[in-house]
């Protein structure tokens, strides 16, 4: 467990300078607010197989980028501990958001929009899958 605090913490200072001046950064960022859309969808949203499957096989294409990037930040770390490094920061977001939502309840804004977003990431998903399919 130490190890694993260690990689974090590692991986927090390394990508803090990097993520204002690397182009890593922006995957990062997109990371965050997938897991941040994950999560709000996942306790918020009405069960829809269809925009679960699109959203989860983008949040995957994201999450392997993101491991590229935070690999080239700190390089010392293999991908099973940059995987636990990631499974962490998205029990931290997880939080965050069950927090929120016991304080504003699905109905408030913050969770209204990150809902939306999620929508949106969807719909961008899926309107080229369905594009394809009528062709």
């Amino acid at each position: 467990m130490r190890h694993l605090t260690a990689a974090f913490i590692s991986l927090a200072i390394l990508a803090g300078p990097a993520w204002a001046e690397q182009p890593n950064s922006e995957i990062l960022q997109t990371l965050d607010q997938a897991m941040i859309e994950r999560s709000v969808a996942a306790k918020c949203a009405e069960p829809d197989a269809a925009k679960a499957a699109a959203f989860r096989k983008l949040y995957q294409a994201i999450a392997a980028q993101a491991e590229i990037a935070l690999k080239s930040l700190a390089s010392d770390l293999d991908a099973s501990h940059i995987q636990k490094v990631m499974a962490q920061h998205y029990d931290e977001i997880d939080h965050h958001v069950i927090a929120i939502v016991a304080q504003e309840s699905c109905n408030g804004s913050h969770i209204k929009e990150a809902l939306q977003k999620y929508d949106s990431t969807v719909n961008a998903v899926m309107n080229p899958l369905l594009a394809k399919k009528f062709d």
